[in-house]
Formats: structure tokens, C-alpha cells, sequence
């Protein structure tokens, strides 16, 4: 009976070191199955500025995974919803001790009106962490150039018949306009290459967290 005994445990502990194998085995084929993050074009060297009047170039950002935003202060919809996005996934990622690795940028489709001035205020209003986070302005055909580049859409709406969007003073009476553009935001890699483009105010957490985790852990 105790040899029984002993051969039922061995058995048991046999099994159970198999399922132990074959299922981390499973687990190393599922992830050696996740398809390879695609490279889009890689990021220019832009020479912008910073909300507090710095300059900044997207250069400055190799070496770390960028998470990029692209937005207009007076937008009434779709902008705050991108930001709130961004940041609930920058919060994941300090809480993961990651915030050392990864830099988030947004910048201004509409550099006319938003100064540095203007998107720090932007930045204060939501309560930014700024820690490893800068919104941008610059020229309007530096910005052009990097929205073709990212296919970014964005068309100005004109409205001359009724006040500047969201009641700013920094629209000049005669040309208040609104801006219809994409909603998305993309990631780039440690090399400055674009390897993702997130569906903006749609993007789940979970995802894009697991993109940048990834990215942050290619070398």
C-alpha cells in the first residue's frame, strides 16, 4: 500500500510538471505568434515649441517611446477626449515604473492661435502631468508636413456669422474657424519609427499600453 501510494504522488507530480511544460510552452507559441508591430515612415526632425516657449526637437526623443497627440485647443468634442485618453494610459505607465522610458507629445494643428501661452493653459486645464510631457507649436508648414506624414486629416471650417469657437479672445473677430481632423494618435519607436496608429477617443487602454510595453522592451 505505501509503495502504491508513493507511485500515485510520483505520477501526480509527473502530470502535473507536464501541464506546468505544455502550458507555458502554449503560452511562449502564442506570444512568438503575435504579428511583428509594422513601420510606417519614422518621425522628422521638427524644430518646434514647447509650452513654455523652449524650443524642442523631435529629435530629442530617440532613445524613448513617444506616444504623439495631435490637437487643437478650441476644439469642442474630440480633442479633450484624445487628451483624457493619453492621459489615462501616461498614469498606467508611471504606475508601472515606465515613466522614465516613454515620452508623450502633443501637438497644435492650429499654431495661429495656439501659442505657448495657450496650450500651457490647455495643459493646466486637464490637470497635465508634465513630468514627461510637452505640447508643441511651430510653424504651420512644419506642422503641415507632419500631418501629410502621418496622414492626419484635418479641413478648417470658417463661421463668420457667429463668435470665435469656444468664445476665445485669441481668435480675431474676422476669421473664427473650427477644424474637422482624424481621431487618432499614434506611437513611436526608440529609433523614431511610427509603429502604430491609435484609433484617438475610441483607443482602448489595455491595448495601447501592451503596444508601448512592447516597444519599450524591443532593442
Amino acid at each position: 500500500m505505501v509503495s502504491d501510494r508513493r507511485k500515485f504522488l510520483l505520477w501526480s507530480a509527473v502530470a502535473t510538471l507536464a501541464i506546468i511544460v505544455v502550458g507555458a510552452a502554449g503560452l511562449f507559441v502564442l506570444r512568438s505568434q503575435e504579428p511583428e508591430l509594422p513601420v510606417y515612415g519614422s518621425l522628422p526632425n521638427l524644430a518646434l515649441v514647447d509650452q513654455d516657449g523652449y524650443s524642442f526637437s523631435l529629435a530629442e526623443t530617440r532613445g524613448k517611446v513617444v506616444v504623439l497627440s495631435l490637437i487643437y485647443t478650441h476644439c469642442p468634442d474630440i480633442c479633450p477626449l484624445i487628451t483624457g485618453k493619453v492621459q489615462a494610459i501616461q498614469a498606467r505607465l508611471k504606475a508601472a515604473g515606465l515613466g522614465e522610458a516613454v515620452v508623450f507629445l502633443t501637438v497644435t494643428f492650429d499654431p495661429e492661435r495656439d501659442t505657448p501661452p495657450v496650450l500651457r493653459r490647455y495643459a493646466q486645464s486637464f490637470q497635465v502631468d508634465l513630468s514627461n510631457w510637452r505640447f508643441l507649436t511651430g510653424p504651420p508648414d512644419a506642422i503641415e508636413g507632419l500631418t501629410d506624414l502621418l496622414g492626419f486629416y484635418t479641413e478648417r471650417t470658417y463661421v463668420t456669422d457667429r463668435p470665435a469657437a469656444a468664445g476665445s479672445a485669441e481668435v480675431r473677430a474676422e476669421t473664427p474657424y473650427f477644424i474637422t481632423h482624424s481621431d487618432r494618435f499614434f506611437v513611436i519607436d526608440r529609433k523614431g519609427q511610427i509603429r502604430a496608429s491609435l484609433p484617438g477617443s475610441r483607443t482602448d487602454i489595455d491595448q495601447a499600453v501592451r503596444i508601448i510595453r512592447r516597444l519599450v522592451a524591443e532593442t
